[in-house]
């Protein structure tokens, strides 16, 4: 048997990607969760299975134990018995696809049950809005949780990389207000464009609509794709041929002239990934990201066999792509503080001892 798992921001776009699921595997076993305030996991099965209604109370409010004291037990439990069945597995919404399949994966492996794809369904006239969202998902009502700091471009930012398929769908708002030939319906001129900046910030997934195949989960790819400071190859375009930019230092930054020009790097950009060499922190290399108004940094360590050097990639920027290579190169330092640099401390990953950052 095989598990398809969908992910969503909310629970609207979740059920309409189940149903959409469902027309490629019609005799699936559908297993949906919604988790809400009190730590309940709520369960509901459908589907080619008795229809079931219930609710487990976790001790603790999270993904590890709902996986084992429930979503897995409950896999097991409703899995059919023969070979090539399918079970669709709804997530609650905001919750990372990742940190699931993480927990799950070795016990499907010895329960003999495959993941066949890993979905996102989303709504395509929403997410860029959602992109740039200065919220948490607590307060735009995404999330139960009020201590869950996330925004939605932080979600957005690494479901992208975790799914292997999109399935765009209509949002709630649309289904109930919207004009037939609204721009915001499928097809309409603001859902393309909406499903064009998808595909750009995730040009590696298949995208599933009227009947188009979904992609394959490869456990492989999904670390690699989600590895801090992770950089997507070139050719890895999307399809509607827009390309982020692609900005290249061999130099070591200096560490005061990046601070102050980060904003502006940043400024217009919907989603920002790369990996950084700082000058404060020769050896350590540090991996950053953003989503929408929000920049994080993180030190992942030494370089180890990796070139030394800063890579960024700017996702649906406005900028002018010469003007912001100039900008990122005048961060560099001197020939002359190279040489300073060079003279007064170790090369890159020689110094295992060297600990912390910029």
């Amino acid at each position: 048997m095989k598990v398809i798992v969908l992910s969503s921001l909310d629970t609207s776009c979740r059920d309409a990607g189940l149903k959409h699921l469902l027309g490629h595997h019609p005799q699936a076993v559908v297993l949906s969760y919604d988790f809400v305030e009190g730590n309940r996991l709520v369960r509901t099965v459908s589907g080619n299975a008795s229809a079931e209604y219930g609710e487990a109370v976790l001790e603790h409010p999270c993904i590890g134990c709902a996986v084992k004291y429930e979503i897995f037990p409950a896999i097991q439990r409703l899995a059919p018995r023969h070979a090539d069945a399918t079970m669709l597995l709804g997530l609650p919404a905001t919750w990372h696809s990742g940190s699931v399949l993480e927990t799950l994966a070795e016990k499907l492996e010895l329960a003999g049950i495959s993941v066949g794809s890993n979905v996102l369904s989303l709504d395509p006239v929403e997410l860029e809005d959602q992109m740039w969202d200065r919220h948490t998902l607590w307060e735009s009502g995404f999330s139960s949780m009020q201590q869950d700091q996330r925004t939605p471009g932080e979600y957005f930012f690494t479901e992208l990389m975790q799914a292997d398929t999109l399935i765009p769908v209509e949002g709630m708002q649309t289904q109930l207000l919207e004009a037939p030939d609204s721009p915001r319906r499928d097809g309409g001129k603001d859902f393309i464009a909406g499903l064009e900046l998808a595909q750009h910030l995730a040009p590696h997934a298949a995208l599933c609509r009227h009947g188009s195949e979904l992609g394959s989960f490869s456990y492989e790819a999904v670390q690699w794709r989600t590895r801090a400071g992770h950089v997507p190859m070139a050719r890895h375009l999307a399809p509607s041929g827009r390309a982020p930019l692609h900005l290249h230092a061999e130099r070591p930054l200096h560490p005061q002239r990046f601070r102050e020009a980060l904003s502006e790097l940043a400024a217009s950009c919907t989603c920002l990934r790369g990996r950084l060499w700082v000058a404060s922190a020769l050896s350590e290399r540090v991996a950053i990201g953003g989503a929408g108004p929000r920049i994080w940094m993180e030190n992942t360590g030494s370089w180890s066999t990796e070139i030394a050097a800063s890579e960024l990639m700017l996702y649906d920027s406005e900028h002018e792509a010469g003007q912001i290579a100039k900008i990122f190169e005048n961060c560099q330092v001197t020939e002359d503080e190279l040489q300073d640099l060079l003279t007064t401390a170790p090369a890159p990953g020689n110094n295992p001892d060297l600990q912390g950052g910029e």
